[in-house]
């Protein structure tokens, strides 16, 4: 049964929609103000939304452009309802990424055909996406699987047996030394099989932190403590400073926060340039936990948030260094926590903004 979310402040217009919609085969969730709409489709993740152009604070223009360039909803077919058919009003709409309008009063026969269609084009749609995304992730995991799986598979290997070699002959002076190195290799493997795991989870439609224990968490012991890590376990060159306050958050699980700062860190310092710090502010501000993180680059590229998506890396093929998974794996995680993930570069900066909402208390 296919979900529609319908925005109507016209109460007795949307109840008769509602129906209309219902007695076709549609599950409908109804809306009378832009903010329950936006509030709604976020929560329902619908297959369609039907809208009117004038409503309350806000119009459908506004919900739109909100859905399409704020809250990720890139392909989600969109219809508007006008009570005039003014070639401007469907211009403007078209402009912003609407699928169709309709002209009150409507009849059901036109309403359900306009639904249909669009239903149906968009499931052609998803599936070309997915069959796009699966031969990308292919075309990467090919790319990647030398250096993210082999490189350290095989220094795993080389280095366990020099490890028996001295065991044997029993020298085990540099033993410390080696064991470390198979602990970076197999936490290296870990990393990309987790991130792997976690998109095939998130593709068929599984939160993959669904389930998880919260504990009391000092946010700049944290950021120490993988910055500390990193700098030790990587042969990147970088210095990092961590500003802003001291708190304790009671709200998250701390595997999960501690795996998406890393994977952060991970991205940020791998093209660093050494000759700069890597800076960590955080504060909390209107129930929000803010961490802004920003570093000099080295290279030339470009990267912002609508940028984000599954197997994408902003650098050029030849400089591909991991499965390009770790920006948007962090974006589903900040939005199932109901926060988010802006990303940007300018002047040679990459800077990282991230929000969640949280407790001190």
């Amino acid at each position: 049964m296919s979900r529609i979310v319908l925005i109507e402040d016209d109460l007795l217009l949307a109840e008769n929609t509602s129906l209309i919609l219902t007695l076709n085969g549609y599950e409908c969730f109804v809306a009378n103000s832009t903010k329950d709409g936006i509030l709604l489709i976020e929560e329902i993740k619908p297959d369609l939304v039907v809208c009117d152009i004038m409503l309350d604070s806000m119009d459908g223009f506004d919900v739109l452009r909100i859905i399409r360039q704020e809250k990720g909803f890139i392909n989600l077919p969109f219809i508007f309802l006008s009570g005039l058919a003014d070639l401007t009003d469907k211009r403007k709409g078209m402009n912003l990424g609407a699928d169709d309008f309709l002209t009150k009063p409507y009849s059901s026969k036109d309403l359900i055909e306009t639904i249909q269609a669009r239903i149906e084009i968009s499931s052609v749609k998803k599936v070309n996406a997915e069959i796009e995304t699966r031969k990308n992730a292919i075309d990467v995991f090919y790319q990647i699987s030398t250096h993210e799986y082999l490189t350290p598979l095989n220094g795993i290997i080389n280095f366990g047996t020099l490890l028996e070699e001295m065991i044997s002959q029993n020298d085990l002076t540099d033993a410390g030394s080696i064991v470390k190195a198979i602990q970076i290799s197999g936490q290296r493997m870990l990393r990309v099989t987790r991130k792997l795991l976690w998109h095939n989870q998130l593709v068929n439609g599984i939160n993959p932190w669904g389930s998880t224990s919260k504990s009391k968490i000092n946010v700049v012991e944290l950021q120490n403590s993988i910055f500390s890590f990193l700098k030790n376990s990587t042969t990147s060159q970088f210095d990092f400073n961590i500003q802003g306050d001291a708190f304790y958050l009671f709200d998250f699980n701390r595997d999960s926060l501690e795996q998406m700062i890393t994977e952060l860190l991970q991205n940020v310092i791998q093209y660093s340039d050494p000759k700069f710090e890597i800076t960590s502010d955080n504060y909390f501000e209107n129930e929000m936990v803010v961490l802004t993180i920003k570093n000099h680059y080295k290279g030339t590229y470009t990267m912002s948030t609508s940028m984000i998506k599954p197997f994408y890396q902003a650098h050029y093929s030849k400089d591909m260094n991991g499965s390009g998974l770790g920006l948007y794996i962090i974006k589903e995680w900040v939005e199932r926590q109901k926060g988010s993930l802006e990303v940007n570069t300018y002047n040679n900066t990459f800077e990282v903004v991230l929000k969640v909402p949280a407790s001190l208390s």
